[in-house]
């Protein structure tokens, strides 16, 4: 790696800032169910960039911004107002309207453990968190709840001169009910799919395989970042860059 000058220096201190926030702002629009507002906000808006933009999950990946789009936000928005549906059974009070779509559900996802590298060139940047949280989300028969915790790996990108999410990948360890024997939670993590029963829903994969899984313990992907020159030399958080892309199941 080169050597940087002061003003380089103070300059990727600022880029770590700006990188932590844009993740922060991704939890925090993902507690308040406001996933087109992030996609339109902080994920990349440049064509190239959109096209290769990833999202994925234990399962595999979607590619493309706007199959993100459609499985993030726009189904996730008619699977909440089935929700919405369901709950006003038991409270017909609460008006059935898109601004009440997350009405008795409530989830955090926080972000601990902070380790950000960016580029030599300072173009890109790749980041890791780890993720304790909870979602709690109404159904027709009452309530779920579930503590997750998960490992965060993400590529950023600079468009314009702004920090944008480019590739993000959450593997989650395990799903675990409260109440319930943490011996007796599978092994494995079942597949999330928004809704079982109606396809209108179901998310869309671009890549469907075992891209994380904890049955053995610690995964080694996504990869812990490491300094590097141009986004070439680094370990890719979208499909490309797992370690079981591309291998038989």
């Amino acid at each position: 790696m080169k050597k940087f000058t002061d003003a380089e220096i103070i300059q990727r201190v600022y880029d770590v800032y700006l990188i932590k926030n844009v993740m922060a702002r991704h939890a925090y629009y993902h507690a308040y169910d406001m996933h087109e507002e992030e996609i339109d906000e902080i994920w990349v808006s440049e064509p190239e960039n959109k096209k290769t933009a990833s999202f994925g999950q234990n399962w595999g990946y979607q590619v493309g911004l706007e199959l993100i789009r459609e499985n993030y936000a726009v189904k996730n928005d008619l699977n909440r107002m089935k929700d919405l549906r369901a709950l006003r059974t038991k409270h017909p009070e609460i008006e059935y309207e898109s601004a009440n779509r997350a009405t008795g559900s409530m989830l955090m996802h926080c972000l601990t453990t902070p380790y950000i590298e960016v580029a030599g060139d300072g173009e890109t940047a790749q980041g890791m968190w780890y993720s304790p949280g909870q979602i709690t989300f109404t159904k027709q028969d009452g309530v779920d709840a579930m503590y997750m915790f998960e490992l965060y790996g993400a590529d950023f990108i600079k468009e314009g001169g702004q920090w944008k999410l480019w590739h993000l990948f959450i593997g989650t360890d395990f799903m675990h009910l409260p109440g319930v024997d943490m011996k007796t939670v599978p092994v494995d993590t079942p597949k999330f799919d928004l809704n079982d029963e109606d396809e209108a829903t179901n998310m869309v994969l671009t890549y469907e395989f075992e891209a994380y899984t904890s049955r053995y313990n610690w995964h080694h992907y996504p990869a812990i970042p490491k300094p590097y020159g141009t986004f070439s030399e680094a370990v890719s958080n979208g499909p490309e860059g797992n370690p079981n892309f591309g291998k038989e199941a």
